[in-house]
């Protein structure tokens, strides 16, 4: 059957989606196998304090990966047929991301200060071992030459492994640490893997980068970086903030329902990886305007259906305990149509049409205002689990809107 359907793909953006949904069925999958087993063996404290953990250390890896997946592979794609540049971007990308792991690491010393991380710092410390994954592994170069199938191949195996040996090892609420563990290792196989396959494809050879032109990646990746770190900001700063002022309890609701409403969102971030290096060559608005009619007809289908079925998805995924975070899930849906709509419009309109400073300025102001009510929550004394919910809500939709302003004002779309 997959063969049929790998033959039946005639053209390169055909099977850039083949794989790019094969990587993210593998993830959704292997995600929600997980996300259902340890919410049942961690309990709902438990898969509280591991999400708390994890959401505070994907800072540290946003910053490892410094926003070049979002926009080295317009490089790539630019220089397929220049050997040396390809090999300078690749040798620039992986020593700017050695030494920002390297000072990563040292910033979170700086944390541990703080009483209620220093309860968990050592989870914290292991759980960033996985920065050396994100240092090795390369989508962008594969986007950007649109061969995706080694990424797919390397996504199946280090997710199957996660799983497979979670369900061997993690047995009860004491194994938090066992589970990161798991982890680490298979994200060190994921990134080993691929940067295998990017040596085979590209009979890549390290450089010595000049410091001239490490510092030019660095300021052309700044604002994709503080974009990209304004967009995690939000999921994962709610997270963070509810851990911390609210209960690992509601941790776990909240994050069983936002992994709910973001399976829906995946399928529209398939589409823009897998149409972006075309419309970059192309330029084709014709094309882009139908694909933003869809992305918003079909992501309003997927966010009607799940605020029907609230109460059984939450009580699926989380056990018949998370049915009372329906109400949760119900409020959050809003976000399908909202993020998906600023996924396409943002990359496949801004940053493939050059408007790069304007996309990031909107993610960056966005993340602005969140920082700002955030603070005026906090001394106000109004930081409630339902304050916090929405402002992640209302911020989303300041993004999509100054993303579509920019879009219409740069003519970008239309």
């Amino acid at each position: 059957m997959w063969r049929k359907i790998y033959l039946s793909l005639s053209n390169e953006v055909a099977h850039n989606f083949f794989y790019f949904s094969v990587i993210k069925f593998t993830n959704i999958l292997s995600k929600y196998i997980l996300l259902g087993y340890l919410i049942r063996t961690l309990g709902e404290q438990g898969y509280g304090i591991l999400t708390w953990v994890d959401s505070f250390t994907q800072y540290f890896l946003i910053l490892v990966n410094f926003g070049f997946d979002m926009y080295v592979a317009k490089y790539i794609v630019e220089n397929k047929q220049n050997k040396a540049k390809i090999d300078e971007i690749i040798s620039a990308i992986l020593t700017i991301k050695t030494g920002l792991f390297v000072f990563g690491f040292l910033l979170l010393g700086l944390f541990s200060f703080n009483d209620e991380i220093a309860k968990v710092i050592h989870l914290l410390f292991f759980m960033l071992l996985m920065g050396i994954g994100e240092i090795l592994f390369p989508i962008w170069y594969f986007q950007g030459i649109e061969k995706m199938k080694p990424i797919a191949i390397v996504s199946v195996i280090s997710r199957s492994l996660l799983v497979i040996l979670t369900i061997l090892f993690v047995k009860n609420a004491n194994h938090i640490l066992v589970y990161i563990f798991i982890l680490v290792v298979s994200n060190l196989v994921w990134g080993g893997l691929g940067f295998y396959f990017l040596k085979k494809v590209s009979n890549f050879k390290f450089i010595i980068v000049p410091l001239t032109t490490l510092k030019f990646y660095l300021k052309e990746g700044y604002l994709f970086f503080l974009g990209r770190f304004s967009t995690l900001f939000l999921n994962f700063g709610t997270i963070f903030l509810i851990g911390y002022f609210c209960s690992k309890n509601l941790v776990s609701g909240f994050d069983i329902a936002s992994k709910i409403i973001f399976a829906f969102i995946f399928p529209f971030e398939v589409i823009q990886q897998a149409v972006f290096p075309s419309i970059v060559r192309t330029r084709n608005k014709l094309f882009l305007q139908k694909l933003v009619l869809f992305t918003i007809c079909s992501a309003l289908f997927f966010a009607g259906s799940i605020y029907y079925f609230s109460e059984e998805l939450m009580i699926f995924f989380g056990g018949i305990p998370m049915g009372k975070y329906a109400y949760l899930l119900k409020s959050l849906v809003v976000l399908i149509p909202v993020i998906s709509s600023s996924i396409i419009i943002g990359s496949c309109s801004l940053v493939a049409f050059g408007a790069l400073k304007q996309y990031n300025y909107a993610l960056v102001f966005s993340c602005l205002i969140y920082i700002f009510v955030v603070l005026l929550l906090y001394f106000m004394g109004q930081m409630s689990f339902k304050n916090l919910v929405i402002l992640r809500i209302s911020v989303d939709i300041i993004m999509v809107l100054l993303i579509f302003y920019f879009a219409i004002k740069k003519k970008t779309l239309l």
